[in-house]
C-alpha cells in the first residue's frame, strides 16, 4: 500500500501534498514535516519500501523542506531555485551508483578466473670457477687430506659389519654344535675367543636362538656357567 498523509487539513500522497502547497492552495507553515517523517520511518518499518520510493520521498521531501525554510526566513537570498526535475535526476544517479558498487563487490568477492603462465624453466650450466692462483695440484692434495679425515668412518662401517657377520656365524655354530650334543656350556661355547669381543658376539649368538627357541639355557647361579641344551 503506497504512503499517504495525514494531517489536520490535507490528506492523501505526499506527491499531491507538494502540489497543492506549490499552487497556494494550502500554506506550507501550517504542515507539519516533522510528522511527516515520522509517519513515513513508521511505514519504512513495517513495509518492504522499494528503493524507487525511497528516492520519491526524498525527492519531495527535500523539496518541501525547501519551500518551508523559504516561508520562515523570507528574507533569506537563493541564488539557485531547486529544480524537482533535477534532485530526481541526482537521486536517480545516486542509485545507479550505489547499484553499480555492489556489482563490483560482487566481481571483487567472485573467484578469480586468472590463469597463470607457466614459468620458463631456467637452464642450469654447469661451472667450476677456483679461486685465484689454486692450481690442480693443489685441489689434489685437498681431495687426499679429505680422505683422511674420513678413514676413520669407514672403518668404523667395516667394524659394524665384520660383528654382525661374526653373529650370524656363531649362530650356525652354536646350532650345528647343539646338534651334535644335546647338552653344553657356553664357556665351552666361547673356549676358542680370541678377545672379549668375540665373547660378546657368541652371547648375542645364544640370546638369539633362545629368542628363536632353538634352545633353553639355564643358570644355577649369579656367576655360575650357563648350561645350554636342545629346546625338543
Amino acid at each position: 500500500m503506497p504512503f499517504a498523509v495525514s494531517l489536520e487539513k490535507f490528506s492523501g500522497p505526499l506527491q499531491l501534498l507538494l502540489e497543492i502547497i506549490e499552487r497556494e492552495e494550502l500554506p506550507i507553515t501550517e504542515v507539519s514535516l516533522a510528522k511527516v517523517a515520522d509517519d513515513y520511518l513508521r511505514y519504512v518499518n513495517a513495509t518492504d519500501v522499494p528503493a524507487e520510493e525511497l528516492a520519491d520521498f526524498l525527492m519531495v521531501a527535500t523539496k518541501l523542506l525547501l519551500l518551508k525554510s523559504k516561508a520562515i526566513l523570507p528574507q533569506l537570498a537563493v541564488e539557485e531555485e531547486v529544480d524537482g526535475n533535477a534532485l530526481a535526476l541526482q537521486l536517480k544517479m545516486y542509485k545507479e551508483f550505489a547499484d553499480a558498487s555492489k556489482g563490483i563487490e560482487a566481481l571483487w568477492n567472485a573467484p578469480a578466473n586468472m590463469f597463470a603462465r607457466e614459468r620458463a624453466k631456467a637452464v642450469a650450466v654447469a661451472s667450476f670457477s677456483p679461486p685465484e692462483g689454486i692450481s690442480p695440484q693443489t685441489l689434489a692434495d685437498a681431495f687426499h687430506v679429505m680422505l683422511k679425515r674420513l678413514e676413520p668412518f669407514f672403518a668404523l662401517r667395516q667394524t659394524a659389519m665384520e660383528r654382525v657377520v661374526s653373529v650370524q656365524e656363531r649362530i650356525r655354530d652354536i646350532h650345528r654344535a647343539i646338534l651334535e650334543r644335546a647338552r653344553l656350556t657356553f664357556r665351552e661355547v666361547s673356549a676358542g675367543a680370541a678377545s672379549k669381543v668375540d665373547v660378546v658376539v657368541s652371547f648375542l649368538a645364544l640370546l638369539e636362538l633362545v629368542k628363536q627357541r632353538v634352545v633353553r639355557v639355564a643358570q644355577s647361579d649369579s656367576f655360575a656357567d650357563i648350561t645350554i641344551a636342545r629346546a625338543d
